[in-house]
Parts: C-alpha cells; sequence; structure tokens
C-alpha cells in the first residue's frame, strides 16, 4: 500500500457524483467497418490479425509459454510494417470525403493505444534479446489494443466482441500488473511506467467498460512517454471517496514543454477540447473527456473538465494529468432478492 502525496489529493473535488441511472457499459463509440473506404477496412484487418495474434499464441501455452516463438512474432509485426500500415490509417476515407468525427476519433485511438506501447516495447528486444518480462508486456499491450479494437470497431471480431460485452468483473490488479515495469520507446531512450496504487477493489464490471478506461490511460501514458523529461512515468491509483477512484499519471517535463503549455496553451482545460497538439493530432484527450464525461453521465465533455472528473496541471517540473472512475461493486448492480 502506497501513501499518496497530498499534492495528488489535492487536484480535484473529491465531490464528484454520477449522474447515470446504471453503470457506464462502454458503448457507444463504435464505427461500423462499412464507413471505412476499402483500402482503411484492408488496413483495419490487418492490424487486428496483427495484435489479436500474440495473444492467441500466448495463451494456448499457459504452462510453459513458447517464449522464443512469441518473440519471434514480436519481431515480426515490430519490423515496420504494422507501423506504417497505421501511419496510413484513415488516409483513405479521408480523401473520399467519408471522414467524420466519429471516424477521426476511432482511427487516432486505433493508431495509438496499446499499439504504440507494443511496438514501441518491441523495440526494446533489440536491447534486451530474450527478456521474458519485455515479451510478457508486449502481450499484454497487444491484448489491450485487440481489445480496443473490438469496441470501436464491432464487426472487426463479432464472436469476442460479444464476449466482450458480457459481466466479468475486473480488479485493478488487471491493470497495475501490466502497468508495473512496463517499459517502451521514448524520445530519448526507453522510459519505465511504475505504478503506485492504494486502490485494491473491482474497476469495471466488463470487457467494454474496460477497454475504455485502457483508452484513457493509453493515451495518457503515450502523451507522458512522449514527453518525459528522464527515463519514468508514473501511474497513481487511489480512492477519493468510496466507491471513487483517482488515476493521474506523472512526468517530469522539459523546459520547451513546460514554455508550450504556458504560452501556447495557458488554460490546461483547452488540450481536452481537442485541436491543440505539438506534432500530434489534437484529437487524443478530447476522446478521453468524451469517455469520462459518458461514464458519469454528465452533459458534455466540456461539463467533465470544467467540474474536475479529469484534466491536467503542472507543478514545479512535473505534468500531471487525471481522471475518475467508479468502483464496481456486483451486490450493488445486483437486483434485490437475486
Amino acid at each position: 500500500m502506497y501513501e499518496i502525496p497530498n499534492t495528488l489529493h489535492a487536484l480535484a473535488p473529491t465531490a464528484l457524483p454520477s449522474r447515470r441511472s446504471e453503470r457506464f457499459d462502454g458503448t457507444g463509440y463504435e464505427v461500423p467497418l462499412p464507413r471505412f473506404a476499402p483500402a482503411d477496412r484492408a488496413i483495419l484487418g490487418h492490424l487486428y490479425q496483427g495484435v489479436n495474434g500474440l495473444p492467441a499464441l500466448w495463451h494456448p501455452m499457459r504452462q510453459t509459454p513458447n517464449y522464443p516463438a512469441l518473440e519471434s512474432y514480436i519481431r515480426r509485426i515490430g519490423s515496420g510494417g504494422l507501423l506504417a500500415e497505421a501511419g496510413r490509417l484513415g488516409e483513405s476515407t479521408l480523401a473520399a470525403g467519408a471522414a467524420d468525427p466519429a471516424i477521426r476519433k476511432a482511427v487516432h485511438d486505433i493508431r495509438g493505444g496499446g499499439l504504440t506501447v507494443l511496438l514501441g516495447t518491441a523495440d526494446l528486444l533489440d536491447l534486451m534479446p530474450g527478456n521474458r518480462g519485455v515479451v510478457r508486456k508486449c502481450v499484454d499491450a497487444a491484448r489491450d489494443h485487440a481489445k480496443i479494437m473490438r469496441n470501436l470497431l464491432p464487426d472487426i471480431d463479432p464472436v469476442v466482441r460479444e464476449a466482450d460485452e458480457a459481466t466479468k468483473a475486473h480488479g485493478i490488479d488487471h491493470f497495475t500488473s501490466k502497468w508495473e515495469g512496463m517499459a517502451t520507446r521514448g524520445p530519448n531512450g526507453p522510459v519505465q511506467v511504475s505504478v503506485r496504487s492504494s486502490f485494491t477493489g473491482t474497476i469495471s464490471a466488463r470487457c467494454l467498460e474496460t477497454s475504455s478506461i485502457d483508452r484513457v490511460v493509453y493515451n495518457y501514458v503515450n502523451n507522458a512517454v512522449r514527453f518525459a523529461a528522464g527515463g519514468s512515468v508514473t501511474l497513481w491509483v487511489f480512492p477519493v471517496t468510496a466507491g471513487l477512484t483517482r488515476w493521474v499519471v506523472q512526468n517530469a517535463i522539459a523546459p520547451d514543454q513546460a514554455a508550450f503549455l504556458a504560452e501556447r496553451v495557458g488554460d490546461l482545460k483547452r488540450l481536452f477540447a481537442g485541436g491543440i497538439t505539438r506534432g500530434g493530432t489534437g484529437v487524443g484527450l478530447a476522446n478521453c473527456a468524451e469517455i469520462v464525461a459518458d461514464c458519469f453521465g454528465l452533459s458534455s465533455p466540456t461539463d467533465a473538465v470544467a467540474r474536475g472528473y479529469l484534466g491536467a496541471t503542472t507543478k514545479g517540473t512535473d505534468y500531471y494529468t487525471w481522471f475518475h472512475w467508479p468502483a464496481y461493486s456486483p451486490d450493488a448492480d445486483r437486483p434485490a432478492g437475486v
């Protein structure tokens, strides 16, 4: 159990009620494949096969994973082809005039998310060949990204998507175990993620909800890794009130990034409106605001940011992004008498 610094407790209010009558189930972001141009549908198929093939290779061998086979697979998909395809995703749909906001949002998180971590972590096998910990972290990122793709693209794997919709409680260890010790490629070398969690309960009710949390965390961590000054990022998770958790991603930032945030952005709430970026697309944090607002049944992403359900700030040389998520109590969601 970790002691949580007062700085993190002071980031946002603790009275953050949900306006939902039923728990957020992770749906509402689906973009059917036929809405993409044929060339983009082909890319989506290749990306899904690539990321989904890795956890599929892991699971049939639960007792003794074949690490050489897994490493060979990781090196093959990390060799550059998958990254190049991801970089082209959306171009054909945009050229056809069919790239509406829902498609742009989905494309952003499919190009990023667990795929960015998977490919960045795969690079580390060149430095640490045969490292089983790196292999396992690649498997985790690939599994998460396949789940994110099924969340966004309901017809890319309908059978597994149906299973994702079923009630299946996920404890916080599902998140903390995969992020603790995760190392991936940063701008100046490897960046390692450490986890400090004082929450020990259950956090989500089904895989689709879990993948929604993943979309937020991967956006936060990918941004932190991209701008981290030094080789570390910290993910904090802790309860702020009964039934409510706060997630904070913390990283040191270089003077030029601090100057960009102060001079070009000003009020950091603006980051969550989209359109403000330093070499990216400006969509990722807007996606996060939409998901968190939906989770709590708020009127808009802007409302969620204004009330402190999520946000960003700098303190000294550190940058903090946070969001909240309701803990899950199966008994609370069970009808009386059942």
